[in-house]
């Protein structure tokens, strides 16, 4: 029953309470100013009522746990609006260093330098004999090329101190998740139901926030009060008692994962979704700044670098100075050895597409490749859609495709009547090779006449034999890199057919069909051959892609060889190359590389070797004409340098009637043209673009926005540079203006091609690239302006909640103390109570 004792013991449970209270209340205000506290607070509880005939009575208060003013939701906004913040605070420190390189300010910036370069070469049409205007050109030149390369330093040193910012950060963000796994051990062990961790909760949620503003996080808590922290492509960082690194290698960040066998596993994240927070941020910027990209602002710097060097050099390689050259030259540019890589795209599933960016060449995506039907037994249209996604990828390497021509099945001759046909002649040209076949020669038995087989084995083994002779002849300048087969319905001709193609993989050359004829007439149609020139395309190829480049590349393309099977580009392609791991790597030392390749030039993309070549015009001492016409060298088929060193050296020797009065060599990738004692020489009317490319009678020298520089030979003799042109008839006038004109207006050129694939005017260009950067430093600093209200704003939410507020806990401080003092004056009253009762029974 109740009693006096009740009341006692309800004043015990009482006082015992509220002196917790107050320790709680203590603790808040204690930690008032500690980052990261949530103020707790103690849940009093009514204890269990007795019960009487009167009813229940009150069994007084108890404590029943010490909670966090915890708003999870709130909180949780809260850590990704700090991943926000960090991202966009640490693109803005990084932009701010960016836009100072790229500062368009009045002065010696890179919009002023090109105005003044144009300006420098007006002044030498004006006056194009005036020796001091060449100087002008030369220094405005090298003021441009020195605010290049500054640039370049400076973006060099940008990406330095991200580099190491990033490593710092790493190593934060490693840290992090090991003290979180670890907190996660000492609350699952800690924590019952009744007793939460509330101080490691808070340490736990700290870190947590230290977390998320390095990068983008989710995290969510399992049953016994473990967090789990994933990445946004579902990489784990800290699963219960468990954490995983980060790494940085290589520019690219790394998912590092420790295999049972206790070796480490690296998966690259962050390059499908953004990461966030400030290594999203840094990575960014520093993205913006690495090499290999057209679309960055490096690439774009570099684009412009390119497309200068090549526009002038492409003009200036076709003008003359006030001298010829009577000294021997070499060209600026180096033709490197390149890697070629040639394989079959599988007939088989020639019609299977290859979806878009499921396959990348040197960490470039490669765009859609459409299959299509095989035509007899090569995958020609699929093989052309290759070249034209891996072209347009712009992933540093050069696709071709190879031609080839087939024609429909030959017919054999008449029968009636027998031997009829016998010693009549066919004949026709193959790229100006002269091809005659007299019909059943041998004058034995009817082959011709009944055997398509053998009729057109005959015609294939004329046509190779002509190709021989004429490649055999000394007199022949390019090789003619042909050859002739019989279709068998799987290598691109109909059964029976005969079929041309490039014997140089890669080669794009047009394969030139022509003066088809017989004796009698109308014989020639036996032959299954049109007249016609044809070029590389859907459906005059190898059904082979062929991939150049003057570095090692790499293809990966998913996780096995399914998708590199379908170009034919499966494992095994040489010694190193693993099977079905869905990559490969390929280098010049690997099958197929080229020596000395033209494609192996940085501006390859620019030679143009069907029907092209150039002039030289060659002279005495005296200034006199040694020839009275120019000496055409044509480009066609040239593949290497060697090729062109050949073709020049026999085309002059063809033209003086044997004299070398200019010779060309190779030595370690570069050509040397040298003139006899006694005579110099000048270009004109290059088709080809082969000066530019090769760097001879070019201004620039160099690709990039790092390597260009005026070429030597101009700064020690200014009277190369190209004012005017050599006239029709071979003549040099020294006040002739004419190229300084056309340089001067590349400025204005609207269709000026970029690496990037855009066209523009030059200034235009840049201008874009400076504008561009402007309005992205000003959207990070508008969008962090705006979040930083929002983050205030939700930090206020949550404290509301969650925050300590002394007013608040004074206040509490005074309830408790009230509370617990009314408590002892209950126990008074009970001992009252009980005195008074144990005096009467004394009585």
């Amino acid at each position: 029953m109740p009693g006096i004792s009740n009341v006692l013991n309800m004043a015990k449970e009482a006082l015992m309470a509220h002196q917790l209270a107050v320790q709680v209340t203590s603790h808040n205000v204690s930690n008032a100013n500690t980052a990261g506290f949530t103020r707790q607070a103690l849940e009093l509880s009514t204890n269990i009522a007795t019960p009487t005939a009167f009813g229940n009575i009150g069994g007084g208060v108890i404590g029943s746990g010490i909670m966090r003013k915890y708003d999870a939701f709130m909180t949780q906004r809260l850590m990704g609006q700090n991943s926000t913040m960090g991202n966009l605070e640490s693109q803005q420190q990084s932009l701010r260093v960016v836009e100072s390189i790229f500062n368009e300010a009045p002065g010696l910036q890179l919009n002023d330098l090109m105005s003044q370069f144009w300006n420098s070469w007006q002044n030498l049409a004006n006056s194009p004999d005036t020796q001091s205007f060449r100087q002008e050109i030369v220094q405005q030149a090298q003021l441009f090329n020195q605010q290049m390369q500054n640039m370049t330093t400076e973006i060099a040193k940008t990406k330095y101190d991200l580099n190491i910012n990033l490593d710092s950060a790493i190593k934060d963000v490693n840290g992090l998740t090991k003290q979180i796994a670890s907190i996660n051990y000492q609350i699952s062990s800690s924590e019952t139901t009744q007793q939460k961790a509330n101080d490691l909760r808070d340490s736990r949620d700290e870190l947590i926030k230290d977390l998320s503003g390095y990068l983008d996080i989710s995290y969510f808590e399992n049953k016994i009060g473990e967090y789990t922290v994933i990445l946004p492509d579902g990489h784990s960082l800290v699963d219960s008692t468990q954490s995983w690194k980060i790494d940085w290698a290589d520019n690219t960040l790394q998912w590092v994962n420790q295999t049972t066998n206790g070796s480490a596993m690296n998966v690259p994240i962050g390059q499908n979704f953004d990461l966030g927070g400030k290594i999203g941020g840094m990575l960014s910027v520093f993205n913006q700044l690495s090499e290999g990209d057209p679309d960055n602002y490096l690439g774009r710097l570099n684009g412009l670098a390119n497309a200068f060097i090549r526009e002038v050099n492409q003009q200036h390689s076709q003008g003359v100075g006030l001298t010829c050259f009577s000294e021997a030259i070499t060209g600026t540019e180096i033709a490197n050895n390149a890697a070629r890589l040639t394989t079959t795209v599988n007939a088989v599933s020639a019609i299977e597409t290859i979806t878009a960016n499921s396959m990348q060449i040197n960490g470039r995506d490669i765009g859609e490749i459409r299959g299509a039907a095989a035509v007899n037994g090569l995958a020609m249209g699929k093989a052309a859609n290759a070249v034209s996604a891996i072209n347009n990828g712009i992933a540093g390497v050069t696709a071709r495709l190879t031609t080839l021509v087939a024609g429909s099945a030959v017919t054999p001759m008449p029968l009636l009547p027998p031997l009829a046909n016998d010693g009549d002649t066919v004949s026709f040209s193959i790229n100006g090779i002269a091809v005659n076949y007299t019909i059943d020669n041998d004058g034995v038995g009817l082959d011709d006449d009944s055997d398509p087989a053998l009729y057109a084995d005959h015609l294939v083994n004329a046509i190779n034999s002509a190709i021989n002779t004429y490649n055999a002849d000394p007199t022949t300048p390019v090789f003619m890199s042909l050859q002739a087969t019989v279709g068998d319905d799987t290598n691109g001709g109909a059964l029976n057919s005969i079929v041309l193609s490039n014997t140089n993989a890669g080669d794009e050359s047009q394969i030139i069909v022509g003066d088809l004829a017989s004796l009698p007439p109308g014989l020639e149609n036996s032959l299954g051959l049109t007249a016609g020139t044809y070029i590389a395309d859907k459906t005059h190829n190898t059904g082979q892609t062929t991939i150049f480049s003057d570095e090692d590349f790499t293809i990966e393309a998913g996780n096995n060889d399914s998708l590199l099977s379908q170009l034919g580009m499966a494992g095994g392609l040489h010694p190193d190359d693993t099977p079905n791991d869905g990559k490969l790597t390929y280098a010049f030392n690997n099958p197929g590389g080229v020596a000395n390749a033209l494609m192996g030039f940085k501006y390859a993309d620019q030679l143009v070797t069907d029907n092209a070549g150039f002039d030289i015009w060659l002279y005495k001492s005296d200034g006199t004409l040694a020839l009275p016409q120019p000496i055409n060298v044509s480009l066609e088929r040239a593949f290497t340098l060697n090729d062109v060193a050949k073709a020049i050296n026999v085309s002059i020797t063809n033209a003086t009637g044997g004299a070398a009065h200019i010779t060309a060599s190779v030595n370690e990738n570069e050509l040397t043209m040298s003139p006899a004692v006694g005579y110099k020489f000048a270009f004109a009317n290059d088709t080809s673009n082969f000066l530019q490319v090769n760097g001879l009678n070019t201004f620039f020298s160099g690709y990039s926005a790092s390597t260009i520089s005026v070429n030597q030979g101009l700064v020690n003799d200014l009277t190369k540079v190209t004012a005017g042109m050599v006239t029709e008839n071979g003549q040099i006038w020294q006040g002739d203006n004419s190229n300084a004109l056309k340089i001067t207006n590349i400025q204005r050129d609207e269709n000026i091609k970029f690496s990037n694939g855009t066209v523009n005017t030059l200034d235009d260009y840049y201008n874009s690239l400076v504008g561009e950067i402007g309005i992205t430093g000003k959207n990070v600093d508008r969008e962090l302006e705006f979040n930083t209200l929002v983050t205030n704003q939700m930090t206020q939410l949550r404290d509301s909640v969650s925050g300590v507020s002394l007013d608040e806990e004074m206040a509490n401080l005074i309830k408790f103390q009230q509370a617990f003092t009314a408590a002892a004056r209950l126990i008074t009253t009970a001992d009252e109570m009980m005195s008074t009762l144990v005096d009467s029974l004394r009585r």
